[in-house]
This record gives C-alpha cells, sequence and structure tokens, in this order.
C-alpha cells in the first residue's frame, strides 16, 4: 500500500473508532457534583441518533460503558403506544374502537362508562382512569371528558392487546419495533438475556442504592430497561414515521387534550408548542432511582434523550436543555417552572450579556456550499470515484491531524476506492455547519460529520470536525483544501 492510501486508511480508523468511555472532565465533575452515578445522553440530528455518551461509574471501579442498561419507567408508554399506532396503520386495531370487544376489567365490568372507553382516550391521558388503582379500578370521570395521566390505562391497553392477537406484548413490540429496528437491549421482563453488568443500579438522593427490580411480567406503562442506542433508535423511526400511515403518523402529533402548563397530549407523547411555531413531542420517566426525559422535532427533526439513575436527576436536565437546545430549551424550563432559566452555558460567547449565534453572512453562498456538499458525498457514499475527482482540484491537500497531509488526487481516488467503497457513510451533522466568504478565492465550510462502518453496523461512530476550503473558479466550485480534526 502507497503512503499516502496508508495515512487515508489511517485518517478513516480514527474517524470510525468507537467512543464507549469518553472522558469530558467537565461533565465528570458535574456529575460529581450534583450526586448523579449515571448520565446517558442521546443526540438526534436530520433523523439519525448522531451522538452517544455515557458519564459516570456503574461501580466505583466500573466506568459506564456507551451501551450501559437503564431502567426507564415511564418511558415505557411511548413505545407501547407505537405498538398499538402501527397495528392501526395497518388497519389491524381501531383507535376509536370501544376496548369492551377485546378487555373489560372486572372491577368495572358493571360501570356503562366502560363502553365508551377507546384507544385514543388512553393513549392522550383521558381514560377516567388513576394513574395507578388502590385496591380496585374505578373511573374518576367519563372517558374523553377530561385529562387525568394513568399508567392504568396503559395496563388495560396491554390486556386487550394481547387478547385480540394472543400475543404478549414483548411479542408485538419485537415484530413492529424492536427486530426491525435491532433494538437488541429492549425488554419489557427481566429474562435470561438481560446482562447485568451492564445495568445501571438506581440510587436515592443520598447516594443510598435501592434492591433492583426484576419485572417477571409485563407493564404497558413501566420498566422497560434500554440503552440511549437502542431508544435513541426508536425515537428516530417515531420522527421518520416509520410504519406509520400518513393519517396515523399525523394523530400522533396533534393535540388531543389540554395537559399541563399550557402543553397537550397528542397520542403517546406529550406536546410543546414553541413561539416560533416549531412544536416537540416529549415524555419523562419517574421511578425510585429513575429519572429520564427524551424530546422530539419531528418538523426539524432533531431529537435529545437524558436518562439518569438517581432520585434527583431531573437536576440535569435544565443544563443540558439548555446546552442542546438553546432557546427551546429555555422555552421548556420556562414552560415547566414558570420562570426564565438563568443558567447561561459555559460555552457560549458573551458579548454585553448577548450570546453569539451563528448567522450566514450570504444566505445564497450558504445554499450553494450545502449543495456542493451534498453533491460531493453522495459520490462519496456511492462510490461514484469519477464525480469525486471531478470535485477535487488538481492541486487538492487534505490535512489530518492525526494522519498527516496527502497532496496527491490520484491517491486519494485510489484510497477511497480500496478502503471506502461499500464499507463507510458519511453523515453531515447539517445543523453544525458554518460557512463564510474568502475574498477572491471562494469559501471556507466548517462543520461537524460522522462516518459510519457497514462493516461493523454495531458500531457507534462520534462526530468529528472538519473544514473544506471551496475554490470558486470560473463559474465552478472545487474542493481545494480537506482539514479533519478529532
Amino acid at each position: 500500500m502507497k503512503k499516502h492510501a496508508l495515512l487515508l486508511l489511517l485518517f478513516l480508523n480514527s474517524a470510525l473508532l468507537v467512543s464507549q468511555n469518553v472522558a469530558f472532565p467537565e461533565m465528570e465533575k458535574w456529575l460529581k457534583e450534583n450526586h448523579i452515578p449515571t448520565l446517558g445522553l442521546g443526540i438526534i440530528n436530520n433523523g439519525e441518533l448522531s451522538q452517544i455518551q455515557v458519564y459516570g461509574h456503574l461501580t466505583p471501579e466500573q466506568k459506564a460503558p456507551y451501551n450501559t442498561l437503564f431502567n426507564v419507567a415511564s418511558l415505557t408508554k411511548p413505545i407501547t403506544a407505537v405498538v398499538a399506532l402501527k397495528l392501526a396503520s395497518q388497519g389491524k386495531w381501531n383507535l376509536d374502537e370501544p376496548l369492551t370487544k377485546y378487555w373489560i376489567d372486572p372491577d368495572i365490568q358493571n360501570d356503562a362508562r366502560t363502553k365508551l372507553l377507546t384507544t385514543r382516550h388512553i393513549l392522550s391521558h383521558q381514560s377516567g382512569f388513576p394513574n395507578w388503582r388502590t385496591e380496585t379500578l374505578a373511573f374518576m370521570f367519563t372517558p374523553g371528558t377530561q385529562y387525568q395521566y394513568s399508567g392504568e390505562g396503559f395496563e388495560y391497553l396491554r390486556k386487550a392487546l394481547v387478547n385480540k392477537f394472543n400475543k404478549s406484548l414483548h411479542e408485538l413490540a419485537s415484530e413492529l419495533i424492536f427486530e426491525p429496528l435491532k433494538m437488541e437491549d429492549t425488554h419489557y421482563v427481566w429474562d435470561h438475556n438481560t446482562d447485568e453488568s451492564r445495568v445501571a443500579l438506581n440510587f436515592d438522593a443520598d447516594g443510598k442504592s435501592y434492591d433492583t427490580y426484576k419485572p417477571k411480567t409485563e407493564n404497558g406503562a413501566d420498566d422497560v430497561l434500554t440503552t440511549i442506542k437502542d431508544y435513541g433508535t426508536f425515537l428516530c423511526s417515531v420522527i421518520n414515521g416509520d410504519g406509520f400511515s400518513e393519517a396515523i403518523f399525523n394523530d400522533m402529533q396533534s393535540n388531543q387534550v389540554a395537559s399541563t402548563n399550557g402543553k397537550h397530549f397528542a397520542l403517546g407523547f406529550e406536546k410543546y408548542n414553541f413561539k416560533d411555531g416549531n412544536y416537540a413531542l416529549s415524555h419523562g420517566g419517574s421511578d425510585k432511582g429513575v429519572q429520564t426525559i427524551v424530546f422530539i422535532f419531528p418538523k426539524t427533526k432533531q431529537g435529545l434523550l437524558i436518562f439518569t439513575n438517581v432520585d434527583d436527576g431531573y437536576k440535569a436536565f435544565e443544563k443540558i436543555l439548555i446546552d442542546y437546545l438553546g432557546d427551546y430549551g429555555k422555552e421548556i424550563v420556562a414552560i415547566e417552572t414558570g420562570q426564565k432559566s438563568t443558567y447561561r452555558p459555559e460555552k457560549s460567547m458573551n458579548i454585553e450579556s448577548d450570546s453569539i449565534v451563528y448567522a450566514p453572512i450570504d444566505q445564497a453562498l450558504y445554499d450553494t456550499i450545502m449543495v456542493k456538499d451534498k453533491e460531493f458525498f453522495d459520490a462519496y457514499n456511492s462510490c461514484d470515484l469519477e464525480k469525486q475527482a471531478s470535485i477535487y482540484a488538481a492541486n487538492i491537500e487534505f490535512f489530518h491531524d492525526k494522519g498527516g497531509l496527502i497532496t496527491s488526487k490520484q491517491d486519494i481516488i485510489d484510497g477511497t476506492e480500496k478502503n471506502i467503497c461499500g464499507k463507510v457513510t458519511r453523515v453531515l451533522l447539517e445543523k453544525t455547519v458554518e460557512v463564510y466568504p474568502i475574498n477572491n478565492y471562494g469559501a471556507v465550510e466548517i462543520g461537524f460529520h460522522k462516518f459510519y462502518n457497514r462493516e461493523e453496523p454495531d458500531a457507534e461512530s462520534v462526530p468529528s470536525k472538519f473544514i473544506i476550503m471551496w475554490h470558486h473558479d470560473h463559474g465552478t466550485w472545487k474542493m481545494s483544501k480537506v482539514v479533519s480534526l478529532h
């Protein structure tokens, strides 16, 4: 192998390294100060899971791996909801059909309101049931007339689904969600497949561990065990509308009933409506030693997951929401607390109390470079070497902080053919891209992207920074310099 091709291979291998225990000293220090043993973080961009980070320790001696298993409490409900919604999309289930056809709880069999209860009521928390029954189940109000968050409703739906299809909820979820999405670490029950060495134990606010709950029976509302990767993959599927009919997908995102603090419940998710017209679908989970929350933005195909394993893990939410969601994070905090957040991200550059936010200097130039980026990397992903060569400048220079410098266009093309074709896919994190004009030359593009190794589909990819110099000459754009930083 030629020296330059070897350097290119080294670069690609570096870009594909799995970051299972990346050390971020500030985050680790902050978690320690706030007594949060383990925190899982997932970032969704462009409808794909673009980042997975798990911080902290499972034990004093064991760092938490990227595939740490978390009990996510009520984040079980969106999975159960999507099972029903996908069955409805297939015409096998009716959201507005009374559930008496499939299940009647003995406690309410003589209550006429039972005949009114539908799946839509349950998914939007209008069932009339309390969160959990005490000794017996009873209606608090007529279904469809009020909002009342209810785990009992999802258990009621589970029993109806099981009776209708003669399958367990896990079997239905496996067929519709887990198996198609390769969610091998997600389970409604604790069984022989559970890798106990990866489970995040649960703690109270004083740091005392709770006894580990190992559910042996399914619950449609609670206690699913999963990972950031699995649940993030599930949310990406929801964002992208996989397996939903158009009508059901629209229904899932529509306001069904006012919930709390000016929010609404849609179907399976609570809905935040923002000032600029955007909205987020959200759900949280809270049990002993569990605080989890997720947000997805169907319009912009973004999302955020936060899993913690301690009673007051919610202390992490405000900081992370604002760090990763910006103004939307601030709106969420204001909605939930009734007050403006006083937290300012440390990474912000503040001048006279205002954060600097990137906006294109030249929108037309920005749009042009985004088109050129897509043109080149579509060719890269499809192994169109001729197209790639036509976009590279004759004097292309490729800089890599670890691999060094490549100045031969042919060596880059040869290395791509041997090491990339059919093996690697590049994904641009579009929201990170900045474009600036370079006078009498062209433009510079700065951003983050990820590389996925098709030969190792389970390997995690970490975002890496890049800089591309685009030379504009006689009406054409050429890629003249590339800088890759890790």
